[in-house]
């Protein structure tokens, strides 16, 4: 029975990766894909996110949880970050979470050019099919990133996960990002901010994701990102997710996007292939601690 129970099983094992929920949502949320992030913004921050699914009642099923909190140290010579999250957007119970601290150190060159390296430690907690339905264990990781940035432009590298326990972990996903950016316009009027992500895995499909996001006096932003990516599974998507982000006083910013056409997930009971999944409402909450000498930097507004 065990011997039948893991091979039905099997397929959803390449949902236990090393790649969490944080990295997968991080359209409000650069320092999920890269530790160097850290005080970029030169604000100490606190953020929520909240993903919501709609599956034909009125009372959405809460999908995950997502919290992160950084800022600078060091008179700005370096950054700190706590990152944690909570899954259960898999159907058969399959639900992980995990925590993650990061340290950037930071080396200005001028006031032209900034140069961040940064790493990271956590762990993700899981379950393990290979041993019982159920069981879970701790799986420590590290990772390390790298940010080169100016006023109205940046590039970035990271390999949030370099080092994981993979004798239990099937099929996982430890994802190279390679990220450009760039802002245009006045930041007291007319902004836009246009980021572009490249996802790479050994022995996968690249993965890309472009956003683009208007901002009119630093009050209201609108955008969309468009997502070409593959699941474990193999099945691609290429869609349209659009958001908006409201600054409602100097210190609270909230915001939400919408994915209408999320991934399905394998039917634990084999009697179809798949279950469909309603749409993703992800609710954003931002607080940034304001100082008389705080930076407006445009890194806020991507």
């Amino acid at each position: 029975m065990k011997k039948y129970l893991f091979i039905l099983l099997l397929p959803l094992t390449t949902f236990v990766k090393a790649q969490t929920i944080l990295e997968n949502q991080f359209q409000f949320n650069f320092l999920a894909l890269n530790p160097a992030f850290a005080g970029s913004r030169e604000t100490f921050s606190l953020n929520g996110m909240l993903g919501n699914q709609f599956n034909g009642t009125i009372r959405p099923q809460q999908m995950y949880q997502l919290f992160s909190m950084d800022g600078p140290v060091q008179q700005g010579q370096g950054g700190l970050a706590l990152q944690a999250h909570n899954d259960n957007s898999n159907t058969v119970g399959f639900n992980n979470s995990g925590v993650k601290i990061s340290y950037a150190y930071r080396k200005k060159f001028g006031d032209i050019f900034t140069l961040g390296l940064g790493a990271n430690a956590g762990f993700i907690y899981q379950p393990i099919i290979t041993t019982t339905l159920g069981a879970k264990q701790l799986f420590p990781y590290v990772g390390l990133g790298g940010l080169f940035s100016s006023e109205r432009f940046f590039v970035s590298v990271s390999k949030p996960v370099l080092f994981i326990n993979e004798a239990v972990i099937l099929n996982n996903k430890k994802p190279f990002y390679s990220m450009l950016g760039f802002s245009l316009g006045e930041i007291e009027n007319l902004m836009m901010n246009v980021s572009g992500l490249l996802e790479t895995n050994k022995d996968k499909k690249a993965n890309i994701f472009i956003t683009a996001k208007v901002w009119v006096k630093k009050s209201v932003g609108v955008g969309v990102m468009y997502r070409s990516e593959t699941n474990p599974l193999g099945d691609k998507k290429n869609k349209i997710i659009p958001m908006a982000e409201f600054q409602i006083t100097d210190s609270f910013r909230l915001g939400a996007s919408y994915d209408a056409n999320p991934f399905s997930f394998p039917d634990a009971s084999g009697s179809t292939p798949t279950t469909k999944r309603g749409g993703v409402l992800q609710l954003f909450l931002r607080y940034d601690f304001i100082r008389d000498d705080s930076n407006d930097s445009r890194l806020k507004y991507y």
